[in-house]
Order: C-alpha cells, then sequence, then structure tokens
C-alpha cells in the first residue's frame, strides 16, 4: 500500500467533530488568553487561561461588554475598530485589565478581526506583561534617581557653604518627584545627642509639611526606631497598618500624620550616626525596592559631606574671625601704647 493511501486512510478516520474537539482542548490548555468578541463588544468565548488569569469563570465572561475587562475598550472605540476592519486585519495593543478582585493587570493583546457565517469576529490573543511593566518601571525611576544623585554630587562639589541648605532642599525635592513620594525630608541628631531636629523637607502639591512639628524631638520618644537607626539599619515600612508591635509609640505618630507607607535610611560618617533621610507616602501605599536603600545611602553621603563642609567651614570662619579679634586688639593695644609713650615724652619734656 503506497503512502498516499495510508494518508487518505487516516484523514477518513478523523471526523470533523473530533477535530473541533482537538481544536477545543488545544485552545483550552494553551498558557495564552484567547476570546471571542463580536460586534456589539460582548464576550461569546474566553478559554481556560483566560478564566484563570481574570478570574471568572467561562459563564461569568460569556455575555460580558469586553469594556468592563479592559477598560480602554469602550463602545466607540470598539465600533471604530470594525468600521476599519477592512483597512487593518490585525494589531497588537497594550492595555489595563480588571480582574474580579479587582487588581489591575497590563495585558498585550494582538487583535484579529474575522467574519464567521456573517458575523463580525474579533479574536483577542493576550499575555500578562505586568512584571515586565513593573520591572520597566522600576528600572526607569532608578535611571532617574541615579541621575538625580550624579546631579546633586555636582552642584554639592561646586555650591558654596551658605548655599548648601537650599541645595539640599532642591535635591529632596528632584529625590521626591523620582520617586514620586509625597513627602522626602533630613533629620538631624543635636550636639547633645538627645534631640533631634527635622532640618530639611519637601513636600507634593496638597501634601501637609510637618517640618515645623518635629523640631526638638527627644530621640527617646521613638524607642523603635532610633534603636533601628543606632544599629545603622534602614526602616523600611511598606504598610504602616502591619508594624510590629514594638513600634506602637512611632506608628502612631505616623498614623497622626496620615502616613501609609515609610523609608529612612541613617545619616553616617564612619559609625557616627548624624540622622536620616526619608520619604513618606500619604496619598497611596508603596512599596519600597532595594535599589532606592542603595541611592538614599549615596544621596544620604552627599548630604553629610556637605554638612560637614559646611560646619567645617564655619568652625575655620569662626577660627579666622577670632584672630581677626585678636589682631584688631593687638593693633588696638599698640596704638594705646604709642599713645602713652608719647604722652609720657611730652611729661617728660617738661
Amino acid at each position: 500500500m503506497v503512502r498516499e493511501d495510508i494518508k487518505k486512510m487516516k484523514k477518513n478516520c478523523w471526523t470533523e467533530p473530533l477535530l473541533n474537539k482537538l481544536r477545543r482542548y488545544s485552545l483550552d490548555k494553551t498558557s495564552e488568553c484567547v476570546f471571542w468578541v463580536d460586534d456589539k463588544a460582548e464576550c461569546v468565548y474566553a478559554n481556560d487561561a483566560a478564566c484563570r488569569k481574570l478570574g471568572y469563570s467561562a459563564e461569568e465572561l460569556y455575555g460580558m461588554k469586553i469594556s468592563d475587562i479592559m477598560p480602554s475598550f469602550n463602545n466607540n472605540k470598539w465600533r471604530m475598530l470594525f468600521k476599519d476592519s477592512g483597512k487593518q486585519v490585525q494589531q497588537t495593543v497594550e492595555v489595563n485589565c480588571v480582574p474580579k478582585d479587582g487588581g489591575t493587570l497590563v495585558a498585550e493583546i494582538t487583535i484579529v478581526l474575522k467574519e464567521i457565517e456573517n458575523c463580525k469576529m474579533a479574536c483577542l490573543f493576550g499575555r500578562d506583561i505586568s512584571e515586565k511593566v513593573r520591572a520597566e518601571a522600576v528600572l526607569g525611576r532608578r535611571i532617574k534617581l541615579e541621575n538625580i544623585a550624579a546631579e546633586m554630587s555636582s552642584k554639592f562639589i561646586k555650591c558654596a557653604s551658605d548655599e548648601i541648605d537650599d541645595e539640599i532642599n532642591s535635591s529632596l525635592q528632584k529625590l521626591g518627584q523620582g520617586e514620586e513620594v509625597d513627602r522626602a525630608y533630613v533629620f538631624l541628631v543635636q550636639p547633645d545627642g538627645q534631640t533631634m531636629d527635622n532640618t530639611h523637607e519637601w513636600c507634593a502639591r496638597g501634601v501637609s509639611p510637618q517640618i515645623k512639628n518635629m523640631q526638638n524631638c527627644k530621640l527617646d520618644d521613638f524607642p523603635w526606631w532610633m534603636k533601628k537607626l543606632k544599629r545603622l539599619e534602614t526602616i523600611r515600612i511598606d504598610d504602616v497598618e502591619k508594624m510590629p508591635s514594638a513600634a506602637l509609640v512611632e506608628k502612631k505618630i505616623l498614623k497622626a500624620q496620615n502616613i501609609k507607607s515609610v523609608i529612612a535610611v541613617p545619616l553616617v560618617t564612619g559609625a557616627y550616626l548624624h540622622g536620616f533621610i526619608g520619604f513618606d507616602a500619604v496619598k497611596e501605599k508603596k512599596q519600597w525596592y532595594d535599589a532606592l536603600i542603595t541611592l538614599l545611602k549615596i544621596s544620604g553621603e552627599m548630604i553629610v559631606n556637605a554638612l560637614e563642609r559646611k560646619r567645617a567651614e564655619s568652625v575655620i570662619q569662626n577660627k579666622i574671625d577670632d584672630l581677626q579679634k585678636v589682631a584688631d586688639m593687638a593693633v588696638k593695644m599698640e596704638l594705646e601704647i604709642f599713645s602713652l609713650k608719647s604722652k609720657l615724652k611730652k611729661l617728660e619734656k617738661k
């Protein structure tokens, strides 16, 4: 029996219903999400992968408006899609999807338009790219903050000591806006080692400043917070509500300021704690990522070095002023001695 005859016999064995079952099984078991949507923007089919990803059953998705799943596909946009079907048969777009639990995921959707039995249909092939989008966003923010840090370094080197405070405030603004936080600040421990002050602060629009309320703060009033900072540990809180029981005092203070997430990195020279630099999230919770801690440490080091330079220059200037005073007094005394000698000579002549 020739090969062609064998192939023909096998083909006759595969009936159309059986082939349809095989196609349906393959479609349901693929890892890619698949939807069929009619020209009324209603879902008529979703495979198992789509149901799992969105958290709906196939029955729940049947008849659901595609705009309820992908809000950017409103009715007008969907009608325009079919209107232009003759011009563009296939297109790929990036859309936000809303699962049943109310979260958000980002999907890359390929839309293929097809007329089947006189019905205009669209087949949507989708894959979840949420992690990729989040990773790209984090990388973008990291690059942006690294550029800000490089700019900070250049400006701190060039600025005069009387410009350092303004430059710190400007840097906090750039860092805060780059990371999209609501408040950025610096606290410095005072020379007595018992108190600290909020010395510099930037707030996003609509966020209340706290700098006036955080002056002459006793370190003992923040036991958990200061214990961590004195051990040179980073304070990283994604959700204030979930702070440990040992931090009840700090939790109460943060909640009073409507803070939902907070991060604080110690400002250190050697093993000496100068204070800390921190971010607050007030409008919504944030998840802090590891690279941000590194960048805050670098930024903090630059701020400490700038403040130390300002302090050193102030000490030097004070010594110069003291020496100038001594020199002025010496000149004054020399003049007075000269005047006395002149008077003595006049008396001797008499």
